[in-house]
């Protein structure tokens, strides 16, 4: 089957073996491929093929520190043996087009291309645009993406109707598309802007790229036939703006939750931006226990996420004892590994906490009163990972702040850590604490997905209301919504505290099965992409069996 729909996105996460991805926008595009193939969408998804791929975390002296390393790709990609070549600088680069297939549940299959210029016909500058996530030349990066990819699929001989930029990185394919669809009757044509999605996830002004027009023509000069005449209105009068540049030639924009949507039309007040809340792949992010129980209970979820709603029928004391299997296995696993000398026990109410440490997401947030932490004792425990940007100071210091009150609070509130958090960390903590903690400083979370990876191994939400955590807690989804430091001391010790020791569990296990329930079998890739298949790309796919 040909793929009608091509879904561009600089990073991809689709497991350990394939480590080209820095984060959360990486995981819901594997998330997203990953649905779309159990749904028999004929997509194929671009993305680049980092050398190095992300970086091995390394905790010395509380600081955290990069190792990179290559990956194995040869033995997991396959060579397609086709090139295109970009122009960057006046320089031709070539790239290198390999290939992975991903098999859905339903068994269709949806091709993944990597885009390579690590190869010994490049400038050694231009070998070393696809080593790492996010690090080295970005316009160059991102050229190769956007141009690179469309170039690519013109070489695979695919005759794509739609073409989504998850954020703009790859914005640079409306400038490719222009030359060939739109200049012959101008920009406002709408050629290109017929075949295009945009999809944005950031409300943080410092995500979304902006480089000078000097910059942009130099690293184009050999391929200046590609630049609209009228690119300071497509694109931004003092800046060249990717986000406004996608705008302008998208016919559909959204952003990701409700909430970002409403705050990115503040942000570009000239567009209309539509919400397609974000999901995660259910079936990838269900550990092995809940897994089990799921398949002897609700016999299909995993190819329809919504059958989650029948959680129900599922014996309070089954639904328990299945997340305590999942508990005491995280347990064993921090007790073995965590960076910070502690032994957690799982007869304590555990929570956990683990995302990229940025500023705006506010890691130290339980830490503002170490008197109250020390008041609620032994009651409760608490488990920390995640990495800081390798560019984020900011980050790391904070980063570097939790390890050192983990460590004054020793002796009286067990605080675990682990480091090189991952994918496979992430579906072990997961699924293995009892309850998930997200403080951002609101309205910066675009969405979030943790906590509804979370949600799928009943593990409840303790939230403060921003992105996807809005829209789950107005579904009733189980958790506990939090405003400011001292309602989250509060709710901890006069409500959930409680909740969680008392004698039957019978409130907190009905706290468990909304979340499965209400709010699981809402948030997920299987809802999110039929959402785009309907409102983004008009079209309609034979979904077999499903």
């Amino acid at each position: 089957m040909n793929p009608k729909v091509a879904y561009f996105s600089a990073e991809i996460g689709l497991d350990e073996s394939i480590p080209v991805y820095s984060g959360g926008l990486g995981i819901l595009a594997g998330d997203t491929i990953k649905a779309m193939a159990d749904l028999h969408v004929p997509l194929c998804a671009v993305t680049l093929l980092y050398k190095y791929g992300n970086f091995n975390q390394k905790i010395i002296d509380k600081r955290q520190q990069e190792e990179y390393e290559t990956w194995d790709y040869k033995s997991i990609l396959e060579d397609t043996k086709k090139e295109v070549v970009v122009n960057i600088s006046g320089e031709d680069v070539r790239i290198r087009i390999w290939k992975y297939e991903y098999e859905g549940v339903t068994q269709h299959k949806i091709p993944i291309y990597f885009l390579d210029t690590n190869l010994e016909e490049n400038s050694k500058w231009a070998q070393e645009v696809t080593d790492k996530v996010y690090i080295g030349d970005r316009i160059a990066q991102e050229i190769v993406l956007g141009i690179g990819g469309i170039r690519a699929l013109t070489a695979l001989g695919f005759g794509i109707e739609k073409y989504h930029m998850n954020e703009g990185h790859s914005v640079f394919l409306t400038l490719e598309l222009f030359k060939t669809l739109g200049m012959k009757n101008g920009w406002e044509d709408g050629q290109v802007k017929s075949k295009c999605v945009f999809t944005t996830h950031t409300p943080v002004p410092a995500g979304h790229d902006k480089f000078s027009y000097e910059d942009i023509y130099d690293k184009l000069k050999g391929e200046e036939a590609i630049i609209p005449i009228h690119i300071r209105k497509l694109a931004g009068d003092e800046e060249f703006n990717t986000t406004k540049l996608a705008l302008s030639f998208s016919h559909y924009t959204n952003a990701v939750s409700i909430k970002h949507a409403e705050i990115t039309r503040e942000m570009f007040p000239d567009f209309t931006i539509s919400a397609i809340t974000n999901g995660i792949h259910t079936k990838s992010w269900t550990c092995e226990f809940l897994s089990k129980l799921y398949d002897r209970w609700i016999p299909g979820w995993e190819k329809d996420a919504s059958f989650l709603k029948r959680i129900f029928i599922v014996p309070n004391s089954e639904l328990f004892e299945t997340h305590l299997e999942a508990k005491r296995d995280f347990i064993n696993y921090v007790n073995e590994n965590s960076i910070i000398d502690v032994k957690l026990d799982p007869n304590v109410l555990t929570i956990g906490y683990a995302r990229r440490f940025a500023a705006y997401k506010q890691a130290d947030f339980i830490f503002k009163n170490l008197d109250n932490l020390r008041r609620l004792g032994k009651k409760v425990q608490f488990v920390f990972a995640g990495k800081a940007h390798s560019k984020d100071g900011l980050g790391k210091d904070i980063l570097t702040r939790v390890l050192n009150f983990a460590e004054e609070l020793k002796d009286d509130v067990s605080i675990a850590f682990l480091e090189n958090y991952d994918m496979n960390i992430a579906k072990k903590m997961t699924s293995g604490v009892d309850l998930w903690l997200n403080t951002p400083i609101p309205y910066n979370e675009a969405s979030g997905t943790s906590g509804m990876k979370a949600a799928a191994n009943g593990v409840l939400h303790l939230s403060r209301l921003d992105g996807w955590a809005i829209e789950g807690f107005e579904r009733n989804g189980g958790g506990f919504p939090i405003e400011e430091y001292c309602d989250f001391i509060s709710k901890l010790e006069y409500k959930i505290i409680p909740m969680y020791y008392s004698k039957n569990k019978a409130a907190w296990i009905e706290e468990m099965k909304l979340a499965i329930g209400n709010a699981a079998s809402y948030f997920n890739t299987h809802r999110m992409a039929k959402d785009y298949l309907d409102k983004a790309y008009n079209i309609k796919v034979e979904r077999g069996n499903y």
